[in-house]
């Protein structure tokens, strides 16, 4: 082989060595935070962020760097990309918009090369604190739970993905509850008593036929139908939850046979069928605390795994992470608890390869990194991000 040759040849490896590296290592995330709420600084003692955050994630060590501002927002605290992932949708978790003092939800296109956003607009969420929003199966809607303000709202998505005005508010109404959770772990603390409607989920089933709605007040489970033509919500079931329970996050099997539900008081895992948008209980609810454990615990995000074989719980107090392994039935059992190496888990996420997994850890301003092992448990990898307040991860292809 002449030189020239061989210099060509190195050097197409080389390039093909870097390609390799660059694709391995190409994933990006956005992170979004709480920020201090202006009009009363003590209301968020932890609100210490400044918006959505991009950031690089490395695909073989599961490491986040180069964490920089993508946009400057107020308590953007729970996010969903579009499917094409050309748009960023936040809600932002105030109650200082508008006349009404509601909150808010902010539309953002996405630069697919460099992942900068560019604010389209800001609209009503249809109530104060909003602090979930998804992407309704068609599309066409994002739906939004709001917290304080006790509703769900339907909020089009129109043709350049800047959002409409709300074409539905959902406020349920009927007595509040006041009871503590019968099945709390020994030593929690009484439940707030006299609880109205708190939105705290909203999303659709995999078929895309239902949408399901937490309300962590009344304790009840909302199944609606949504007419894509209106953008109105049509009452199909209500399912009460225990009483105390405030049932918080949900999360589908991949079929949609089977719902999981996680609640905020009781600290335990709930699973039901899920038919013609129907829930049925089925098997016994499962504490995700160690066994024997005693004293208070709230339980915060439920993550199911991709593939269905998983069920993941963050408690926060515990600062812990419970693994449930899905047998036969869709039936899980607990079988790992890990620490989340950080105080006050918000939220958990598992990156787009399955390997990955993620703590929010929202006290100790800290995002930990864990590798799923060949049972599905995590383990800390000893990387931790330093991030202000971080609340959710989404990540960019």
């Amino acid at each position: 082989m002449n030189l020239l040759l061989r210099a060509a040849t190195l050097a197409a490896v080389a390039a093909g060595m870097m390609a390799s590296a660059s694709s391995a290592h190409a994933a990006r995330a956005y992170i979004g935070t709480y920020t201090p709420n202006l009009a009363d600084p003590s209301a968020y003692a932890h609100g210490s962020g400044e918006g959505i955050y991009l950031v690089n994630v490395d695909d073989a060590t599961g490491a986040l760097s180069g964490l920089k501002l993508a946009a400057k927002d107020r308590s953007p605290a729970w996010l969903v990309l579009s499917a094409d992932n050309r748009f960023l949708y936040a809600i932002n978790e105030i109650d200082i918009h508008g006349p009404g003092k509601s909150g808010s939800v902010t539309a953002y296109a996405v630069d697919a090369k460099s992942g900068a956003l560019r604010k389209l607009n800001t609209v009503d969420s249809g109530g104060a604190m909003p602090c979930y929003i998804s992407i309704h199966a068609s599309g066409k809607f994002a739906l939004v739970a709001n917290y304080a303000g006790g509703s769900f709202s339907v909020i089009p998505i129109k043709a350049d993905g800047s959002l409409g005005e709300a074409t539905d508010v959902v406020k349920p109404v009927g007595p509040a509850s006041s009871a503590s959770a019968v099945d709390a772990p020994p030593g929690q603390g009484r439940a707030q008593t006299g609880r109205n409607t708190r939105g705290h989920m909203i999303a659709s089933d995999p078929s895309g036929q239902y949408v399901v709605g937490d309300d962590a007040g009344r304790d009840r489970i909302f199944v609606w139908k949504l007419n894509t033509n209106t953008g109105k919500l049509s009452e199909v079931s209500v399912t009460n939850a225990l009483a105390g329970s405030a049932p918080r996050h949900f999360g589908f099997s991949p079929d949609g046979k089977t719902l999981y539900q996680i609640g905020e008081y009781n600290v335990r895992l709930t699973t039901y069928d899920f038919a013609g948008g129907r829930l049925t209980p089925k098997g016994p609810s499962l504490s995700v605390l160690p066994d024997g454990y005693r004293g208070s615990a709230s339980a915060s995000r439920l993550l199911v795994s991709a593939d269905g074989k998983h069920v993941y719980s963050a408690n926060r107090t515990h600062n812990s992470i419970a693994t449930f392994a899905v047998g036969a039935g869709d039936i899980p059992a607990k079988i790992a608890t890990t620490a989340t190496e950080g105080e006050h888990p918000r939220s958990l996420t598992i990156d787009p390869t399955g390997k990955l997994f993620y703590s929010l850890n929202l006290r100790a301003n800290n995002i930990a990194t864990f590798r799923l092992d060949p049972r599905g448990v995590p383990k800390f990898t000893g990387k931790f991000l330093a991030v202000g307040a971080p609340a959710v991860m989404v990540f960019l292809p």
